[in-house]
């Protein structure tokens, strides 16, 4: 295991700031796109413009239940990407080709409004595990440094400090998380993990941080599995039915 891989004994608070979905807005310099519950997936949408530089190509609608099941308050995540820095990080096409001659979205601006926007294209794309997308994209195309903003939602600060010892990582993560936060870690590592799987990115020190949080997490459940049956089978030796006292 690569001791670079996660984060060591400094213990970090995520705040609103470390939002993965408002940081790739942010890096792409465009302001945040969402759309009303139920409303169907355009073919574009037009995004504020923060500053002329460096601006998304696509917008990808990201969701991971088929279309046909969305219920009325269903939203899928609107996503910016760049097709440059897609294909050159990831193995899995997801963008279509533009036609030859093409241009790149160029900023505009309207009559009687402040600023510029941008009209982007819209690909709808389903995947395993969509709120986990964001967090992907925005570490595997290089756009955040900050290695806390990864590993803290992987794995309760308090774990981490642990590394690069993963038995002590796990155990300290079965004890520390109730069972309803460990359910939680657990479906989005995996859903992370299976986005992976299906995406490609070629960032392998990426790939191994998050591989090392999702075995870490596995253990972890298993442990307390374990526990929970050991605690079981105590408390029918300690306290056996009238049945079995007779």
């Amino acid at each position: 295991m690569n001791p670079s891989r996660l984060l060591p004994t400094q213990r970090h608070v995520l705040t609103q700031d470390d939002d993965p979905l408002e940081l790739l807005y942010n890096r792409f310099n465009v302001a945040r796109a969402t759309l009303q519950p139920g409303a169907p997936i355009p073919s574009t949408i037009d995004l504020r413009v923060l500053k002329d530089a460096h601006i998304p190509s696509h917008v990808l609608a990201v969701f991971d239940i088929p279309e046909s099941e969305w219920e009325p308050s269903y939203q899928p995540i609107m996503v910016p990407i760049r097709t440059d820095l897609y294909t050159r990080d990831f193995r899995m096409n997801i963008i279509p080709p533009s036609p030859p001659g093409t241009a790149y979205p160029i900023p505009y601006s309207l009559p009687h409004s402040d600023g510029q926007f941008v009209s982007l294209q819209v690909i709808p794309i389903q995947v395993p595990h969509a709120p986990s997308v964001p967090l992907l994209f925005l570490f595997a195309l290089g756009l955040e440094s900050r290695s806390h903003v990864l590993c803290c939602r992987l794995l309760p600060s308090e774990v981490i400090e642990e590394f690069p010892a993963p038995a002590a990582m796990a155990q300290s993560m079965s004890e520390l998380c109730s069972g309803r936060q460990l359910a939680e870690y657990i479906m989005f590592n995996q859903g992370l993990w299976k986005n992976i799987l299906l995406l490609g990115p070629r960032d392998t020190h990426f790939i191994g941080q998050v591989q090392t949080a999702w075995n870490v997490t596995v253990e972890a459940r298993r442990i307390r599995q374990r526990t929970v049956a050991d605690r079981s089978v105590d408390a029918v030796r300690r306290y056996p039915s009238p049945a079995q006292g007779t």
